[in-house]
């Protein structure tokens, strides 16, 4: 599973600005799309 710093590079390269919510639910989900 991704860690909340891979988390946030990912947003950072995307623009994203993110809760600390919405960064435990896209650890969990971009965790599932790199599994396939």
């Amino acid at each position: 599973m991704l860690d909340r710093e891979q988390v946030l590079h990912v947003a950072g390269l995307a623009r994203l600005d993110l809760s600390e919510d919405e960064v435990g639910r896209m650890s969990l989900e971009l965790s599932h799309v790199l599994d396939h």
